[in-house]
C-alpha cells in the first residue's frame, strides 16, 4: 500500500493525535451534509486522510481508491455544486506530488 506524503502542515492518520478520528469523523459529517446528490464526490468517500492545518482543506480517499482534496464550506447544508469545491488528485504518488505543488500556490 502506497501512502500520500505529506508536508509538517498537514495533520494525518499517523497516530500521533489522539484527536485525530473524532475530528476526521466530523469534517466527513460536514462534507457529507454539503455533497448534494449530482455533486462529483457524492457516494464517493472512504474517509478523511488528512486536514491542512492552515485552512479547512482536506484529502479524502475515495472508493476507487484514488484521492481528492476538497474544501468544506462549513454552511452545515447542502450545496450547489461545484460546492464544496473539490479537485481529484489520482493515486497516492499522484496526489501526494499535486498537493505539493497546491501547496507552493495557495
Amino acid at each position: 500500500m502506497v501512502v500520500l506524503k505529506l508536508s509538517d502542515e498537514w495533520w494525518s492518520r499517523d497516530g500521533s493525535d489522539p484527536h485525530a478520528d473524532d475530528n476526521f469523523a466530523a469534517v466527513l459529517h460536514e462534507i457529507e451534509l454539503e455533497l448534494s446528490p449530482d455533486h462529483e464526490l457524492a457516494g464517493q468517500i472512504m474517509r478523511v486522510e488528512a486536514r491542512f492545518g492552515p485552512s479547512d482543506d482536506v484529502i479524502v480517499s475515495l472508493i476507487d481508491g484514488t484521492f481528492a482534496l476538497v474544501h468544506p464550506t462549513w454552511t452545515g447544508r447542502v450545496e450547489r455544486p461545484p460546492w464544496p469545491e473539490t479537485t481529484r488528485l489520482g493515486d497516492a504518488v499522484a496526489a501526494s506530488e499535486a498537493v505539493a505543488m497546491w501547496e507552493q500556490w495557495r
